[in-house]
């Protein structure tokens, strides 16, 4: 509701709308910081609710993208590593644009390519121990970040191998 101007401008009412003024925006953020807390990825204080919830112990002292990042493989729970869901992982856990994966059976080794657009995913770190803790024992999972390169349209990206070999 807006009251005339000249209303505002009286005395009391002028300093009692300013402080309603500072409490709203004071609520607000407040309101705005619990919220936060409500989604993995941007909660810092409720991670140890996350943690607990899915009963994963309590690392205050860790670093809350490591905590997130256990949280997120918790919350995957019993989901088999299947080549679809590690692709899936790299995405939302190792900051990449798309994922992929190379399975080498007889080996008994898997390649994660975690492929950043336009450059190299900038933490692969919780993507790694997401997938060292759901794999199965047999199983070599190896993360490697990648990057698509894009060229501008009749362009040409050309690349080269330069080798210093000292005697």
């Amino acid at each position: 509701m807006r009251l005339p101007e000249f209303l505002t401008e009286l005395s009391p009412l002028r300093e009692t709308l300013a402080a309603l003024e500072q409490g709203e925006s004071a609520m607000a953020d407040a309101v705005a910081e619990k919220n936060a807390q409500v989604s993995v990825a941007s909660a810092d204080g409720g991670l140890a609710l996350w943690e607990q919830d899915y009963g994963l112990p309590v690392r205050e002292g860790a670093s809350p993208e490591d905590r997130r990042a256990a949280v997120l493989a918790a919350m995957a729970g019993g989901r088999t590593l299947t080549p679809a869901f590690l692709e899936e992982l790299c995405v939302t856990l190792g900051g990449a644009a798309r994922g992929q994966v190379e399975e080498d059976f007889p080996n008994w080794h898997v390649t994660a390519f975690a492929v950043g657009r336009g450059g190299f995913p900038e933490d692969t770190a919780p993507l790694e121990r997401a997938a060292e803790r759901l794999k199965p024992a047999h199983l070599t999972v190896e993360v490697l970040p990648g990057a698509a390169l894009e060229a501008p349209h009749r362009a040409a990206l050309t690349g080269g191998v330069m080798i210093e070999i000292w005697g």
